[in-house]
């Protein structure tokens, strides 16, 4: 373990000089959202391994311990050695001391809090998703309101030039008063402001993506190599522990 989590320490390591190169229009797809996803079960399973890993290890030696203490130690036999009996619940103890001081608190909360930096990307995924959801239905609108306008337009000016009826001008902008002579200034208005309305979520789209991409590349700068770097110095006292254990265990006839 202590072995594996170094070489992922230091690869990690180089996340934090990654830049951002995403271009613009390089928005979170639904394939983004699964991975992410699939990202955050994989590290909350991982948490959940991890401390299962430790509680197990530790209800074993406690049990072993439990048991020695409560079977062997009180026999009185000529054929057993009481130094041998003695050493051996002094094993049993310092190895049950030893895993009791492994400091798996800090490792834990490590991988916890790495779950909740990419629970964070994936509510941001899900806002900017959202965004572009009601960008794409604007469109959509103003889309039917620009051919409906169309249809109406080529109707009313047909009808009028049949007729010889000087045509106006111009539709008048957005604010501006109604011009009696044409009906289809109201649904030039309306149209103007659907376009606007596009307009805004499109730059509102750009500016989540442009966040999401940041946050996300930020979050696991910050984040993956602070996981590793506990889990490392956790394995690496749990090593130190286990070893000296088993020195110990060595000196038992």
């Amino acid at each position: 373990m202590h072995h594996y989590h170094e070489i992922q320490s230091n690869i990690v390591q180089q996340v934090r000089g990654l830049v951002n190169r995403s271009s613009r229009g390089d928005s979170t797809s639904e394939l983004h959202r699964q991975a992410t996803r699939d990202l955050e079960s994989a590290v909350s399973a991982w948490h959940n391994s991890f401390c299962r890993l430790i509680k197990f290890q530790r209800e074993f030696i406690l049990s072993l311990h439990g048991w020695f203490k409560l079977s062997l130690v009180p026999v009185h036999n000529d054929n057993i050695n009481g130094r041998e009996t003695s050493e051996t619940y002094q094993f049993f103890d310092e190895w049950k001391l030893a895993l009791d001081r492994v400091p798996d608190t800090v490792a834990s909360e490590a991988i916890k809090s790495f779950i909740n930096v990419v629970h964070v990307i994936s509510s941001k995924q899900v806002e900017e998703l959202k965004i572009k959801k009601r960008t794409e239905t604007a469109s959509k609108e103003l889309e039917k309101k620009a051919s409906s306008l169309r249809n109406l337009e080529r109707k009313f000016y047909s009808s009028y030039s049949m007729v010889g009826i000087s045509l106006p001008d111009s539709a008048p902008d957005n604010g501006q008063v109604l011009d009696a002579r044409d009906p289809l200034a109201e649904k030039k208005i309306e149209l103007a402001t659907c376009q606007r309305r596009v307009e805004d979520e499109m730059l509102r789209h750009s500016k989540a993506v442009e966040v999401t991409r940041a946050m996300t590349l930020n979050n696991l700068q910050t984040g993956l190599p602070g996981v590793f770097q506990a889990l490392t110095s956790f394995s690496s006292l749990f090593t130190e522990a286990l070893e000296s254990v088993c020195t110990r265990s060595y000196a038992i006839k």
